[in-house]
């Protein structure tokens, strides 16, 4: 029942007791519903309140993910907070400083800007290990119970959440568990997300991700982003002996293991990348250990029902090219708990204005590392506008610190994020128009800020941060 968990990090009253209950028909102050990366913080961060908490999660054993290696700065921060940063240790977890930049033959790098004069950093780590010592962390409370189980309904009494019903690990009879908050938190392909979202989830494409061992970065303890005319490639370290490729196919079908994928990595791929990293790329392509993860567009539309909220990717999710995921989910973490820990749970209507509050402050704090994702992402997917935001970051100063500050989610300046974005457009019709304007240029950089503005637009009201027509100029 608690695989891959030490004995030591159970808590107090065993497994025995522990397995017990999880068999009853328990009442609960809240109950999460998965034990993944959201779940398990916002147990540990509740771990100290005294309310009665269960986590139901399919397995506990640890998983192999190549989503979910990247913690941005933003989101140790978040950790200092909820006093849960030193779940960072005692697995390897690695030292991010910035990132380096390569297109064409050139490369430069940019570190994280200091932050109220303090260096910050952030993390490449196994997203597996990681939950699992955050798993550790929340059954250190002798209140929180984690259960290994799959939840299969959700209970409701007079318009009202009140519950779940999930089927414990290897027992053949379902089991009622009741709560006064019920928190969906099952991730990506949510079975609870109908209902409470409004959200439609578009995959923008998928992520193939590689392991190499024992790679050479040329920046070392960085991200590194790779341009490329197909699609960006993504390699940073995870432990001090491997580092993980992340390699984006656009569009709706996910790449299939064969010779026709085998020789895009090698012949297409393969020379794109630095020197210094290729033979333990080709040796990881022959190794044919791929892993594939679609990517998404869902933005926060929830809908308001008593007794229930969603948390994590069950809420949210954007492109996974900056790293901003678990920034947003610590984030939220942080946001909904602290409204828990000042409620009081014997009035359902404090529990509803408590999610009301949760749904309202989080997009001033999630909005600029959701807009950042998907408008990077498009920039990305053009060539003008790609070429355009490399020479611009290479500028240095202002141009670079101020984007990786956002991108880091130190800063969550929205407005800071919409003028670079706009200047890296003018500054490419720049290059393009001088020193001759020529018809074709003109029309090039006309068309540039043309998809700047289509790119941004949609992003900009999913977060509902300010109006398309306002943008644009237009009645």
């Amino acid at each position: 029942m608690f695989s891959n968990i030490p004995a030591s990090a159970i808590p107090k009253q065993g497994r025995n007791a522990l397995k017990k209950k999880s068999m009853e028909n328990q009442a609960y102050d809240i109950c999460i519903v998965g034990g993944g990366i959201a779940g398990a913080a916002l147990a540990g961060y509740l771990g100290n309140s005294g309310l009665r908490i269960a986590v139901v999660e399919k397995t506990l054993a640890e998983q192999d993910r190549i989503i979910g290696e990247l913690l941005q700065p933003g989101g140790v921060e978040m950790l200092q907070k909820m006093g849960m940063e030193h779940l960072l240790d005692g697995f390897d977890a690695q030292p991010i400083h910035g990132y380096g930049l390569f297109m064409n033959g050139e490369d430069f790098r940019i570190n994280y800007p200091k932050h109220e004069g303090k260096e910050v950093t952030g993390r490449g780590l196994r997203n597996g290990k990681f939950m699992q010592r955050l798993r550790q962390h929340a059954t250190a409370h002798s209140n929180v119970t984690l259960i290994e189980g799959t939840a299969t309904d959700i209970i409701e009494h007079n318009d009202t959440i009140t519950g779940i019903v999930y089927k414990p690990k290897g027992a053949d009879e379902p089991v009622q568990l009741s709560a006064s908050l019920t928190v969906m938190s099952d991730g990506i392909f949510s079975a609870f997300r109908q209902g409470l979202s409004a959200a439609d989830k578009k995959v923008s494409g998928h992520f193939l991700g590689l392991l190499l061992h024992h790679a050479q970065l040329p920046y070392a303890n960085h991200g590194h982003v790779i341009i490329t005319d197909n699609a960006p490639v993504l390699v940073y370290p995870v432990s001090s002996t491997e580092t993980r490729v992340l390699i984006d196919f656009p569009g709706d079908v996910a790449p299939r293991k064969g010779e026709e994928l085998s020789t895009f990595l090698n012949e297409v791929i393969g020379p794109k990348l630095p020197a210094s990293i290729r033979a333990t790329y080709y040796a990881a392509v022959q190794e044919g250990k791929f892993k594939v993860m679609p990517n998404h567009l869902m933005a926060a539309k929830p809908v308001m029902k008593n007794g229930g909220v969603l948390l994590g990717d069950s809420l949210n999710m954007r492109h996974p090219l900056t790293g901003g995921g678990m920034t947003v989910a610590f984030t939220d973490v942080y946001l909904l708990g602290s409204e828990l820990l000042k409620t009081d749970f014997a009035k359902q209507e404090n529990l509803y204005n408590a999610v009301k509050r949760f749904y309202k402050i989080r997009t001033e704090q999630t909005a600029s590392i959701n807009i950042l994702a998907d408008a990077l992402y498009g920039v990305m997917r053009n060539n003008d506008l790609k070429m355009a935001c490399f020479q611009y970051l290479k500028q240095g100063g202002n141009y670079a610190e101020q984007p990786v500050s956002i991108l880091s989610a130190v800063s969550r300046d929205v407005n800071m994020l919409i003028r670079h974005f706009f200047a890296v457009a003018v500054f490419g019709m720049g290059k393009l128009l001088l020193p001759l304007p020529t018809p074709q240029r003109s029309k090039r950089a006309y068309r540039m800020l043309a998809d700047a503005v289509n790119i941004i637009s949609p992003l900009l009201k999913n977060e509902k941060v300010i109006s398309v027509s306002r943008l644009t100029g237009q009645n």
